[in-house]
Parts: structure tokens; C-alpha cells; sequence
């Protein structure tokens, strides 16, 4: 039997959920079946503060949706300074512009708690090989675990 591992999912995924534009629905469909999987037990999934806190300052009616779906997912406690030093790593490389630091607080909460496959469809500054092989440069030489970070179509296929 393959082994599956933890999900951290990152703040796109959840809005991806509720997205209703035609050209975003095979996306869609991946995060729903990722959720869907979520909720039978078959993935089993995490996210952190920073997640929380994005969504909370989502504007208008989608806000409580969002929260909502958040709830199908377990919040990890993590040292806050500890992954404040390493998203500044990551920021400091120029790998994450200083502009999105919220992503680099993704992949360090995910590096910190030790969650082996982030989940994003942010295609621009995570999931992509340069930004992946960067990022693992820094945890290998902060002594983090290397990070796989995939999309939910990605993920959905995923096995160690």
C-alpha cells in the first residue's frame, strides 16, 4: 500500500473552491475532489494561522464560506518565531518577493511542522521547480526537511 502524505493547503486552494469562472473549472473540480478526499478520511490535511488570517479578511459574502470550508482542515500550532525567521531566509534570498511574504510563511509553516507536500495554485512564486528546488535549498541548510509543493490536480496523484 502507497503511503499518502499530509496535505498543507495554502490559502488559494480555499478560493479555488468557490471560483466560478469557466476557464478555473477543471481547477475547480481538483480542489472539491481534494476536499471531498479530505472529508472521507482518504487525505488528511492541514493548514496555519496564516491561512486563518487570509481568509478572515476576505471581504463580503464569500468570507463565511471560506471559513466554513476551512474548518475541514486541521490548524497547526507552530513556533510563530521560528517560522517568521524562516520565511525571512526565504525572503532574503529574493526566492519569494518581498511583496507575497504571506507565501513565504506558507512553505515555512509547512517546512516547520515538518508537512511534507504543500498545496497551492499559486503557480507564480510556489508551484514551480525553481521556486521548489530555491526553497529546499534554505530548509536543507536551516535543517528543515525538503518540501514538495504540487497543485491539487498534482496532489490528487501524488504518492511517496
Amino acid at each position: 500500500m502507497k503511503h499518502r502524505p499530509l496535505l498543507y493547503l495554502e490559502t488559494s486552494i480555499f478560493g479555488f473552491y468557490f471560483d466560478d469562472e469557466p476557464r478555473n473549472a477543471a481547477r475547480r473540480e481538483a480542489v472539491r475532489t481534494l476536499f471531498d478526499q479530505i472529508d472521507l478520511g482518504i487525505l488528511s490535511a492541514v493548514t496555519s494561522p496564516v491561512t486563518a488570517d487570509e481568509l478572515a479578511a476576505t471581504a463580503g459574502p464569500l468570507r463565511a464560506k471560506l471559513l466554513d470550508l476551512l474548518e475541514h482542515v486541521d490548524e497547526l500550532t507552530l513556533d510563530e518565531d521560528e517560522v517568521r525567521r524562516l520565511a525571512a531566509s526565504y525572503l532574503a534570498e529574493k526566492i519569494i518577493p518581498e511583496d507575497y511574504s504571506a507565501d513565504a510563511r506558507h512553505v515555512a509553516s509547512a517546512s516547520v511542522a515538518g508537512v511534507g507536500l504543500l498545496v497551492t495554485l499559486n503557480l507564480k512564486h510556489l508551484a514551480n521547480e525553481w521556486a521548489e528546488r530555491r526553497l529546499n535549498s534554505v530548509n536543507l541548510r536551516e535543517g528543515y526537511p525538503l518540501v514538495s509543493i504540487r497543485t491539487p490536480e498534482e496532489a490528487l496523484r501524488y504518492e511517496d
